[in-house]
């Protein structure tokens, strides 16, 4: 019975946890509407100690690369192609040359560094691996052996070589073994979005998705304010495209380094607003638990899951890792931990226009974003704990912790079966 009690309590406090997200809230932090570009927040919440003689001495981890240039260089020369085009037909008006000008700037700062990580992007690594150190520096002895496995990404070796740089200034002596393979990609980042397509041809998607883009801002405003001639963009322009993709150029400038301008002073509030939520719906309906898909997103995670529950247990059998640090993307991070059943990773949400309540890609997979399993052991007992963090905040689970005095730690027998289970379930 207490059991039972113990599980009902974490199920309530994990919905209580998950507090909705506000257009209030959206509307005066404009930053959050990055979505996967907004560039990592150090702003967490206190840790919880852990209970009474239980120390770390495992960490599994997953990291998203850090803040990178606009990923495709294509998109650096079409929209540049698009406006200069639309220029030599005089179809631009001055606020519109203002718009050609600073999207030329950008084209010649960004096309040839496309997808490369930025400094910010490097920092924040450096960042992330220094509080990991000083957080649980029983993980990180004399001679400790670090298991570290990366995408093939540039961006994403960049991005783990920042942070090995960062653990071997504080700790000299640790062992570090890195793996970079096609081999590994299977689990470091599956993805999927093929079977995802076909499980969102249904006609009730198709209707929801309508009914959702019809909720949104229209670009007219927008667009007029960048162009003059509206016969021209009828022929030329495909004004929500237009409108959306220099909304991402702007977003991305957060974590580019030595640029002086953006685009957001072309936008009204409410217009990134509904931009953003468009590129929401984008990531849970492809790598997220959305119903019209069945979940099919998070499924492409099973394989990450798997290799953490592996190198968990043979961690703890005495392999002698004290770190399996692994790098990746935004593809691979969502998946996971909403297969992970992570708090504020799992909502179903049917009607779309509320979905921004429920369910923010900023929260899941910001640049940088990272997940974190603490393991801790005592010598009294031979239960192995667990606590989870997401972008270094402690995360909730839907099971009973070991008390209520530590809502955030979990016996590992428990969380295995958990993901186990959930496991079990997936069927193709």
């Amino acid at each position: 019975m207490k059991r039972f009690l113990l599980i009902i309590a974490a199920l309530l406090c994990c919905t209580a946890a998950m507090a909705q997200t506000t257009k209030e809230y959206m509307l005066s932090h404009p930053e959050k509407m990055g979505g996967n570009q907004l560039p990592y927040s150090t702003d967490f919440r206190a840790h919880t100690p852990a209970p009474k003689g239980y120390k770390p001495f495992y960490i599994s981890h997953y990291g998203r690369h850090g803040s990178r240039y606009h990923y495709s260089g294509v998109e650096y020369m079409m929209m540049r192609n698009i406006i200069l085009k639309a220029d030599s037909a005089n179809a631009l008006t001055p606020r519109g040359k203002e718009l050609r000008d600073r999207m030329c700037r950008l084209y010649d700062d960004g096309y040839l560094r496309a997808g490369d990580l930025t400094q910010t992007g490097f920092r924040q690594h450096q960042g992330i691996a220094k509080r990991m150190v000083e957080s649980f520096p029983e993980v990180f002895g004399k001679n400790a052996f670090i298991e570290v496995k990366s995408s093939t990404s540039h961006r994403v070796l960049a991005s783990m070589d920042a942070f090995i740089q960062q653990l071997k200034s504080m700790r000299p002596t640790l062992q570090i073994r890195t793996e970079t393979s096609r081999r590994i990609m299977s689990y470091i980042n599956l993805e999927e979005r093929d079977s995802v397509s076909r499980c969102l041809k249904n006609d009730e998607w198709k209707q929801a998705q309508a009914k959702f883009e019809q909720s949104l801002t229209s670009p007219d405003r927008f667009i007029s304010s960048i162009f003059s001639d509206a016969e021209y963009v009828k022929k030329n322009i495909n004004a929500v495209s237009f409108m959306r993709k220099i909304a991402d150029f702007n977003f991305n400038l957060q974590g580019v380094d030595d640029l002086d301008f953006d685009f957001k002073d072309f936008y009204t509030t409410e217009e990134l607003f509904d931009t953003w939520q468009a590129a929401n719906l984008y990531w849970y309906s492809n790598f997220g638990p959305c119903p019209y898909a069945n979940s099919r997103g998070v499924i492409s995670g099973r394989n990450l899951l798997n290799h953490f529950i592996e190198e968990a247990d043979k961690a703890i059998a005495g392999n002698g890792t004290s770190a399996t640090l692994r790098f990746g993307h935004d593809t691979g991070l969502c998946p996971l931990v909403c297969l992970m059943q992570l708090e504020g990773c799992t909502a179903q949400v049917k009607d779309l226009t509320e979905l921004y309540k429920n369910w923010c890609d900023f929260q899941i997979i910001p640049m940088a974003g990272n997940l974190q399993m603490i393991f801790y052991k005592s010598k009294k007992s031979a239960d192995i704990l667990v606590k989870i963090m997401l972008n270094e905040n402690e995360k909730k689970l839907p099971i009973a912790s070991v008390s209520p005095d530590a809502p955030y730690y979990y016996k590992w027998s428990d969380v295995r079966k958990l993901w186990k289970d959930k496991l079990a379930t997936i069927h193709f």
